[in-house]
């Protein structure tokens, strides 16, 4: 259930989506294919739910869009590389947020996988975890959205990204990855030693080592004994590709 926003507290900025308040981002191709990740996976999700309740109107995508817009133009430069705002807060109408009856949950984890997904195309990092809040105003008109940004620092809690879908928290103790069924991360493959590998958090970040495997671990096509992980790396075990993602 979305929030009631208090429109003291809220940051206005320029533009209202319905009034094509929109300008082109500097975005890339792979900007344009995160956004549209966001309508297709809660197509899948919705089906024909999600076909009668965005047929027209305020669109998911075009939430999206003004949230990038917004975490592009509010990003900051640091001594490690560019910083992505980490907290999203979104404000619509009560007439859009009404359509959006029964998606909200899912409305707000694509979004925050939006924002992920820009972070590793753009190379920024974040501060803390990622967080879409999404806020209703009695004064918003239908067809508009607000949204506001910020850097809130805060313990992200990293996972693993497996390309089957499946994701599994790093915590304090090593996450095993193999074939055996008493391993965390279990990959049934034959090709996957029963002890192939291990993910553990380092002062750093990330970290993974190949334990002594049958066929190895790759990072980026590189085969590896032990190496520092960015969430722009692509491992490789087996058939299996694996990222990390950090807030």
């Amino acid at each position: 259930m979305f929030l009631r926003g208090n429109r003291s507290e809220r940051q206005t900025v320029a533009g209202a989506l319905g009034d094509g308040g929109i300008k082109a981002m500097t975005s890339t191709v792979m900007n344009a294919m995160v956004l549209k990740s966001v309508e297709n996976r809660l197509e899948r999700l919705f089906e024909r739910g999600f076909s009668r309740s965005f047929k027209s109107g305020l669109q998911p995508i075009e939430i999206g869009t003004r949230i990038l817009r917004e975490i592009d133009l509010t990003r900051r430069l640091s001594t490690q590389g560019p910083l992505s705002a980490n907290v999203v807060r979104v404000w619509l109408g009560p007439v859009d947020a009404e359509r959006f009856e029964g998606f909200q949950k899912a409305l707000v984890t694509e979004l925050e996988e939006t924002v992920r997904q820009h972070a590793l195309s753009e190379g920024y990092a974040f501060v803390g975890p990622v967080t879409v809040e999404i806020f209703i105003d009695d004064d918003i008109k239908v067809g508009q959205v607000e949204v506001k940004t910020e850097f809130e620092g805060g313990d992200a809690q990293p996972r693993i990204l497996l390309s089957d879908g499946r994701t599994f928290a790093v915590g304090d103790e090593p996450l095993v990855i193999g074939r055996s069924p008493e391993v965390a991360v279990v990959i049934n493959d034959s090709n996957v030693s029963r002890r192939h590998a291990e993910v553990w958090r380092t002062v750093e970040g990330i970290a993974i080592r190949d334990l002594d495997s049958t066929n190895g671990t790759f990072v980026n096509g590189h085969r590896i004994s032990a190496v520092s992980l960015s969430p722009r790396d692509d491992v490789t075990i087996a058939t299996v590709h694996l990222r990390i993602e950090l807030a």
